[in-house]
């Protein structure tokens, strides 16, 4: 197994960085194929998601984006276009919500 880690600190709120992982899973997720299950807490929200080869969680705070992934072996060999297209999308939306796009 190989692993995926993207943290990414922000300073959006919780409300605002809820709304920018939604868009993710409805975006960059369905792209990828993954079947997503978004879990809202009161402090933090949990995302877990799959696909055959593919297995992680997000969770989303008032200030930061923690992205773990583990790739199956057959997967492993893709992890640098994986990371690449994790921090592109995730990193792309939460610049345009920061002003910064």
């Amino acid at each position: 197994m190989s692993d995926v880690n993207y943290q990414q600190s922000h300073n959006l709120g919780l409300e605002k960085a809820r709304e920018l992982a939604k868009q993710w899973v409805e975006g960059a997720a369905g792209k990828m194929g993954l079947s997503c299950d978004y879990q809202e807490g009161p402090e933090q929200d949990q995302i877990t998601f799959e696909r055959m080869g593919v297995k992680g969680t997000m969770k989303v705070t008032g200030t930061e984006f923690d992205l773990q992934v583990k790739l199956g072996m057959m997967m492993a060999a893709f992890k640098p276009m994986i990371e690449a297209e994790v921090s592109k999308s995730l990193g792309r939306i939460i610049d345009k919500a920061s002003g910064q796009a």
